[in-house]
C-alpha cells in the first residue's frame, strides 16, 4: 500500500511538473509584457509555440504582441495559425481582422490568405457569432463597410459596438473614422476628442488625428497632435511613422529620416521604417541608399512584397530596368494577388515601349480589381 501511494505522489508530481515547465516561457511572456519587456516577451511566447506546437495560446498571445509593436503582417500569420489549431478561438478572429485592416489589406491582396471584402467580412461575422458581446467585432464590421463606401450599415455596426460599451476607444474611434470618410469632419473631430476625453492617453485617437489632417495637408496641426501622442507614449512605432510620413509630405526629409530611424532603434525589425527611408532617399536622387534599405528590409524577411516592390521602383527610376523587372518578379513569386505590383510592371513595360506586355500586365491588375488599371483598360476599349 505504501508503494502505491508513492508511487501514485511521483505521478502527481511529475504531471504538476510537465504542465509547469510547458506553461513557463507563457507567464514568463506575459510578465515580461506587464514589465514592458516586450523583446524578452517575443522570445518566451516563441519558444512556448515550439514547446506547445498543439496549443493555440501560445500563438494568440504571439500575434497579439506582434500586432501592438505594429508587425501586422506577422500577427496575422500567428493567428492564422492559433484558428487552425482552435476555429472557435473568437479573440484569435478578432485580431486577426484588426490586422488586416490596419495594413489596409481589405481584399486580400496583401497577405494572399482570403479573396475579396466579402471573405473578410466572413471572418468579422464568425468572430461576432463565437462572441456576441465584443465590441471591437462590432467595429471590425463597421470598417469594412465604411472601406465598401457603406456608410449607413458602417455606422449601424459602429453604433451597435458603443451600446455594448459606450466608452470603448476602439469604438468611438471608429466612429470617427466613419464620419471623417463620410465627409463629416466635425463629428469624426469630435469622435476622436471623446476618445481622448475618455481615454486621455489613446494613441489611436491621435493617430487618426494625425492622419487626417495629414490628408487635409494641414501638417502643421497634423504634427502637433502625433507629437503630443508621443508624449505619452514615446516608443509608438505607428506614431512615429505617420509623423514621419508628414514631415516627408511636408518637404521636411531631414525630420522625416529621424523618425524612421527613431523606429529602427526602437525595433531594428521594422519593415516599413526601412523602406520609407528608401523612398525618401529614392526621391532624393540618392538610388544606391535607397537601394540598401530596400535590400535590408528584403534580408529582414524575404517574403516582403512591399520590399521588392520598393526596389523595382528605384531601379526604374535609376534606369535599370533589368533589376526592376526582377524585383518585380520576385514580388509576383511571392503574392501572384497583389494587383499594384502588375501596374508598376505594366508601367516600367511602358517605359521600355514594349504594349503589348504593358497591355498583358494591366489586364492582371485590372482582373485582380486594380482601379487604376480598370481605367487603363477602360479608356482603350478593351475588356478584362
Amino acid at each position: 500500500m505504501k508503494i502505491k501511494t508513492t508511487f501514485l505522489i511521483i505521478l502527481l508530481l511529475s504531471v504538476y511538473c510537465s504542465a509547469f515547465c510547458q506553461n513557463s516561457n507563457i507567464e514568463k511572456g506575459q510578465n515580461a509584457e506587464k514589465l514592458g519587456l516586450t523583446d524578452r516577451a517575443l522570445t518566451y511566447y516563441q519558444q512556448a509555440v515550439v514547446d506547445e506546437p498543439e496549443n493555440a495560446v501560445p500563438l494568440l498571445l504571439l500575434g497579439k504582441l506582434q500586432e501592438r509593436r505594429s508587425h501586422y503582417d506577422e500577427a496575422a500569420t500567428s493567428l492564422r495559425q492559433a484558428i487552425t489549431l482552435d476555429e472557435n478561438l473568437a479573440e484569435a478572429y478578432e485580431h486577426l481582422i484588426y490586422c488586416y485592416i490596419e495594413n489596409g489589406d481589405f481584399d486580400g491582396s496583401r497577405s494572399g490568405h482570403f479573396n475579396g471584402v466579402d471573405e473578410l467580412l466572413s471572418l468579422a461575422e464568425r468572430a461576432i457569432e463565437l462572441d456576441p458581446t465584443s465590441a471591437s467585432a462590432y467595429c471590425s464590421m463597421a470598417l469594412i463597410y465604411n472601406h465598401k463606401k457603406n456608410f449607413t450599415n458602417a455606422l449601424n455596426w459602429a453604433k451597435k459596438a458603443l451600446e455594448i460599451d459606450p466608452k470603448l476607444p476602439r469604438a468611438t474611434n471608429t466612429l470617427g473614422v466613419i464620419y471623417y470618410n463620410r465627409g463629416n469632419d466635425n463629428d469624426a473631430l469630435a469622435q476622436f476628442r471623446k476618445t481622448l476625453a475618455n481615454d486621455p492617453d489613446n494613441v489611436d485617437a491621435y493617430y487618426n488625428l494625425g492622419v487626417m489632417y495629414t490628408q487635409k495637408n494641414n501638417y502643421e496641426t497634423a504634427i502637433t497632435h502625433l507629437r503630443k501622442g508621443l508624449q505619452r507614449d514615446n516608443k509608438s512605432i505607428k506614431l512615429y511613422y505617420y509623423l514621419g510620413i508628414a514631415y516627408t509630405q511636408r518637404g521636411d526629409d531631414k525630420k522625416a529620416i529621424q523618425c524612421f530611424e527613431t523606429i529602427i532603434g526602437i525595433d531594428s525589425t521594422y519593415l516599413p521604417a526601412y523602406n520609407r527611408l528608401g523612398a525618401v532617399y529614392g526621391l532624393k536622387g540618392n538610388y544606391d541608399e535607397a537601394i540598401a534599405y530596400h535590400q535590408k528590409a528584403a534580408r529582414i524577411n524575404p517574403k516582403s512584397v512591399d520590399s521588392y516592390k520598393c526596389l523595382g521602383q528605384v531601379y526604374t527610376d535609376k534606369g535599370d530596368y533589368v533589376k526592376a523587372l526582377r524585383s518585380y518578379q520576385k514580388a509576383v513569386a511571392i503574392n501572384d494577388r497583389d494587383h499594384e505590383t502588375y501596374c508598376l510592371i505594366a508601367k516600367l513595360y511602358a517605359k521600355q515601349g514594349n504594349s503589348s506586355r504593358e497591355t498583358a500586365s494591366y489586364k492582371k491588375a485590372a482582373k485582380l480589381g486594380n482601379k487604376e488599371a480598370q481605367a487603363w483598360m477602360v479608356s482603350r476599349g478593351m475588356a478584362w
